[in-house]
């Protein structure tokens, strides 16, 4: 098992789970204060998300899920490199989402 960012274009793998963080910031934060979020959410002291709920260790994983990324799921890589955001095919969609987010989920290579 390896996070998803370490994971290069054309290889796919299945979603085991989500890296835990301590002391991270709001939901989706890279936890380094640089404020790079997943593409559509706010960043930490702004508040609560736009559905009203508390900031909580269970934020980023719960974001995730909502957007595709739940465990089972395969996602392929499509676009990965320095200075660029991942472009994964998750279900029948494309999702762009920032490095440091993608080593935080945790997956199982396929090997093709």
């Amino acid at each position: 098992m390896v996070p998803l960012g370490v994971l290069g274009a054309g290889e796919s793998a299945q979603i085991v789970g989500f890296r835990r963080r301590e002391g991270g910031g709001g939901p989706l934060s890279c936890g380094n204060g640089s404020g790079r979020l997943l593409h559509g959410s706010r960043g930490p002291g702004r508040g609560r998300p736009r559905d009203g709920r508390p900031h909580d260790g269970r934020g980023q994983e719960l974001r995730l899920s909502e957007l595709g990324f739940s465990p089972g799921q395969t996602v392929e890589v499509v676009q990965s490199g320095r200075g660029v955001p991942f472009l994964l095919k998750v279900h029948d969609g494309r999702m762009a989402i920032d490095h440091s987010v993608a080593m935080e989920i945790i997956v199982r290579r396929k090997i093709s």
